[in-house]
């Protein structure tokens, strides 16, 4: 119930309003937040914390079921590092790495 009064109260706070209009929902991993209103951040990092591990771990599932099934044949996910190039939001700068390349001789 405690959690409850702290939500009250963040919502009368004028620090907190304008520290979650420029961090949005991480504003529950902010120490300031913890240290203001530690029920409630705690109540809120237990609900929203599985959700990013979720979908990782669906993503990650998904990646090896379409490594699977359309790559089964050159396919080794531990020592290629294929699932890794998968899941990764990096995009590779193929400019920069062709300007660089030597041809050998």
């Amino acid at each position: 119930m405690q959690y409850q009064e702290e939500l009250a109260e963040m919502q009368n706070d004028e620090s907190i309003k304008t520290l979650f209009n420029i961090k949005g929902a991480m504003v529950w991993l902010c120490l300031e937040t913890e240290i203001k209103y530690p029920n409630a951040t705690k109540c809120a990092r237990e609900l929203l914390l599985p959700f990013p591990s979720s979908y990782l771990a669906e993503c990650g599932f998904s990646a090896i079921n379409d490594l699977l099934l359309k790559k089964r044949n050159r396919l080794d996910i531990t020592k290629w590092g294929d699932l890794r190039l998968k899941l990764t939001k990096l995009e590779p700068d193929i400019k920069s790495l062709c300007s660089k390349h030597q041809a050998q001789g």
